[in-house]
């Protein structure tokens, strides 16, 4: 008998920031980075043989936490992969929606669903079991390991119990055991080991009440310049009374040539921030310039005042990322009014780091820095 650890990634760029993740090969969080480390406590205290992931780096990084105290290393296996999702890849899940509103609907009635490029949830769920069970052959009688991703774990599990799974949580483990080719299921999704690190508990989307509470799913759309210039003026604006209290130091012009540079640097540089078919903020990003070539720089950061305190920071955030590193950069920067300690208290639970400071119009700018 082979007993096998099936468990899902630590929480990833895609679970954050509230993307489309199937191949696309995003980070772990600063909180999946956590996570990592609870998997690894329950690990310590248990037997492994072997450790497996997907080939995925949000996998690996997970892997490698439990591998460390299990004194193992990690063997990869891209047949381990999540669900690739073809044309969806790494859009926001708002953006999803206005292609097909009731996408959920893809990983719940997954035979009924294809999307242009990708593959079904059962095909992929397929794909997966094979790899288990020639893993659970290749180590009958030990425990081994196994980190994969929500979707494709989801299935596996619901072909070995026989029963409906419902989505599991970042870092949660499920137990099965094989013998002579049958599965059974030991326990399923457990994430007790993570306390106030789960990332479900922050989340509303995967609850069987979620059309009664749903949460927030954007889109960004670019801004067309000189058409938007008044609008996108109006937020830059607004941001800067609601830093520093006044427009004292503000100056149209240089503001109006700040959009025109953003957009010369990349036409995804400016954009609408979009909740529906509603404008609700500004996302305006740089070329980092002389803080660092490898960088892009977020200048502004914005949401309606009604927008705000809601949790959707993340998804300008997991933008500003995907932006920045289709265009080849390795990092995010920027910088924050030493006083604005909300906006501070935000970018390093997102991971950012203090690089330095420089002198502002009203005082100590905080330069922060992202590793994407």
């Amino acid at each position: 008998m082979t007993r096998i650890y099936l468990i899902r990634h630590a929480e990833a760029e895609g679970n954050l920031y509230r993307r489309a993740h199937g191949h696309y090969d995003g980070l772990l969080t600063k909180n999946g980075l956590a996570q990592a480390d609870c998997l690894a406590e329950w690990f310590s205290r248990r037997p492994a043989d072997a450790v497996y992931a997907s080939d995925l780096r949000r996998a690996v990084r997970t892997a490698e936490a439990v591998a460390s105290v299990c004194r193992l290393r990690v063997q990869t296996d891209s047949a381990l992969r999540e669900v690739n999702l073809g044309e969806w890849e790494d859009l926001p899940w708002g953006a999803v929606a206005r292609k097909r509103r009731d996408y959920m609907d893809f990983f719940n009635k997954k035979a009924s669903w294809s999307i242009e490029g990708g593959e079904t949830v059962g095909e992929a769920g397929a794909r997966v079991m094979e790899a288990v069970s020639r893993i659970a052959a290749a180590h009958d009688g030990g425990y081994v390991a196994i980190v994969s991703h929500g979707c494709v774990v989801r299935d596996v599990l619901e072909q070995v119990s026989r029963q409906t799974v419902p989505h599991l949580d970042n870092a949660s483990i499920s137990l099965i055991e094989w013998e002579n080719g049958a599965y059974r299921a030991e326990f399923i999704g457990d994430n007790r080991h993570l306390g106030g690190l789960s990332t479900h508990a922050k989340q509303a989307w995967w609850r069987e009440d979620a059309d009664k509470f749903p949460d927030a799913e954007l889109w960004f759309s670019p801004a067309r310049l000189p058409e938007d210039t008044a609008e996108a003026m109006h937020y830059t604006r607004e941001a800067w009374y609601t830093i520093y209290g006044s427009l004292d130091g503000f100056q149209d012009e240089t503001a109006e040539k700040a959009l025109r540079e953003s957009v010369s640097d990349n036409p995804l540089y400016l954009q609408f921030v979009m909740e529906r078919d509603r404008r609700i903020g500004l996302l305006q990003m740089r070329d980092a310039g002389r803080l660092s070539a490898f960088d892009g720089h977020i200048s502004l950061f914005y949401l309606d005042s009604d927008k705000r305190g809601l949790g959707l920071g993340s998804q300008l955030l997991g933008e500003a990322v995907s932006v920045a590193r289709k265009g080849g950069k390795t990092g995010l920067s920027l910088r924050v009014f030493h006083q604005n300690a909300a906006a501070l208290a935000f970018y390093r639970k997102m991971g950012f780091i203090v690089s330095g400071s420089e002198h502002g119009f009203f005082g100590t700018l905080i330069l922060m820095r992202l590793e994407i």
